[in-house]
């Protein structure tokens, strides 16, 4: 049985990247100034990039524990 549970929180993280790209959509409609542009030059770009790269790396380590556990399993 497995002892982890990757893929929900790997999910949440997901809808919360999706949930943040409409809200910058959103905002851009009703705030296009320098600020807006600083703010999303300094706190907004780079979150984007940082979650979509340890998604990655958390679904390769979800097929490295399955096959782990296979690997294991009947000893």
């Amino acid at each position: 049985m497995k002892s982890w549970d990757l893929s929900t929180s790997t999910a949440k993280l997901d809808r919360a990247v999706r949930m943040l790209r409409r809200a910058r959509a959103d905002a851009l409609e009703h705030w296009d100034d320098q600020t807006h542009h600083k703010f999303q030059e300094n706190h907004l770009d780079p979150v984007e990039p940082v979650v979509r790269t340890t998604l990655d790396v958390v679904h390769r380590l979800e097929q490295v524990l399955s096959k782990a556990q296979r690997e294991c399993e009947g000893y």
